[in-house]
């Protein structure tokens, strides 16, 4: 049983690394195919930003440990078995340069290895309506939504047809927003860190998620404010120049939002190992394995938590040009001011999902970001062929990554694992 574990926390890794090279196109196709960075220097931009945003939370890696799926019920060649037909998927979609999703290639495995396993009514189906294939559908469509909007008001305050609102004004709303979203930030690490001392756990935790959530927020607000001021009314020549910055600032948003909610799910599916190796462990703790490196109730051990930031970093930086060409330039010939509103717009929708625990997928939200983009100039302006081969990848992932996964699971099974 050791062994097996060993080996499931080497395939997470595995796992998490492949989802790196294969997402790294969700942060910086956009930057690339505009020419804003070489494609050396943004993976590595990305790179950093994953492994800084991978340690702003947990609680999508909490959703996947013990929303799917009895931790009791769930056997390390479960876990092994679903990262397997995970990885197999993501292998094959990279290979083909289709931008498909590793959240729901894991959910989808992981669906299908504990059917093979235990049969249908060991997986909670009501977790995965909510938690995947409502915000499948949900999360495109709001970053779409998003995405289409911010840019026509990027259109409209460099042509200086944005309603004057006021100096006065502009600074108040920015600051007041501000505040709240501080203020939200800051209530929340409250109670996060009075319910983790009332259970007693680990509180590091909770402090390195708000840490960086406050830093994400005071860095970005100002230099969103700064970015505003010196566009509104610009020439259309200083627009663009200021446009390829601004693209800077939204790649790496779109980075930290990427290393926020995909790292989480490697953890996630450590995190249920363990939780399954301690409840059907008999005997004492191995020797080797201390204390610290099982988690306590609901709480991602650390070591857990940097291995797998590690991993996605490194993952990004081997890069990921296939996708990267699909997503920055077959779905549209995309400008630099047109990459910031989709990146802005990916990495908010990103964040969200990820404060409310969703494995939402992020190739999914900059996809329908870089289509909204493109909408709002016209809809001609989108390849819509290239936009529904993409789509029928979205929809496919699930089935298909579950049919591998119970095959590999059979497999094991034989094996006596």
């Amino acid at each position: 049983m050791v062994s097996l574990l060993i080996a499931v926390v080497v395939m997470a890794i595995v796992f998490d690394y492949i989802n790196g090279f294969h997402d790294a196109a969700n942060a910086i196709a956009t930057v690339v195919s505009t020419g804003v960075l070489p494609i050396r220097t943004a993976v590595l931009l990305a790179a950093a930003l994953n492994f800084v945003g991978a340690m702003a939370g947990t609680a999508v890696a909490k959703t996947i440990a013990s929303g799917f799926a009895d931790p009791a019920q769930v056997t390390q060649g479960v876990v092994l078995a679903a990262l397997i037909g995970a990885s197999a998927w993501n292998l094959i979609t990279w290979w083909f340069g289709i931008p498909s999703s590793s959240s729901h290639a894991l959910v989808g495995g992981l669906a299908g290895a504990v059917v093979g396993h235990a049969g249908f009514g060991a997986f909670k189906w009501t977790a995965l309506g909510q938690k995947v294939l409502v915000p499948l559908v949900a999360s495109p469509t709001i970053g779409f939504v998003i995405a289409f909007f911010v840019m026509v008001g990027l259109v409209w305050l460099a042509r200086g047809k944005l309603p004057m609102l006021g100096k006065g004004l502009a600074v108040l709303i920015w600051l007041g927003l501000g505040a709240l979203g501080l203020s939200q930030v800051w209530l929340g690490r409250e109670h996060a860190l009075a319910e983790a001392v009332k259970r007693g756990k680990d509180t590091l935790t909770v402090e390195l998620e708000y840490g960086g959530l406050v830093v994400f927020l005071l860095v970005g607000g100002v230099l969103a404010f700064i970015a505003g001021k010196r566009l509104y009314g610009a020439a259309p020549q200083i627009v663009q120049r200021l446009s390829r910055k601004m693209q800077l600032v939204s790649a790496g948003m779109m980075a930290f939002s990427h290393g926020s909610n995909d790292a989480q799910k490697s953890m996630g599916i450590i995190t249920l190992a363990l939780l399954s190796f301690a409840s059907t462990h008999q005997g004492p703790r191995p020797a080797w394995m201390p204390e610290w490196a099982l988690p306590v109730g609901e709480t991602v051990p650390l070591w857990v938590i940097l291995v797998c930031a590690a991993a996605i970093a490194a993952g990004t930086a081997a890069g990921g040009t296939r996708i990267i060409k699909t997503m920055g330039t077959k779905i549209i010939r995309i400008t630099p001011l047109q990459g910031f509103a989709a990146e802005t717009a990916g990495a908010l929708t990103i964040l969200g999902a990820s404060r409310l625990g969703i494995p939402v997928s992020t190739t999914h939200c900059i996809n329908a970001c870089i289509m909204g983009v493109g909408a709002s100039k016209r809809l001609s302006a989108v390849r819509w062929g290239v936009a529904t081969n993409i789509v029928v990848a979205w929809v496919v992932t699930l089935p298909f990554s579950a049919a591998l996964s119970w095959v590999s699971m059979q497999g094991i099974a034989l094996l006596g694992g």
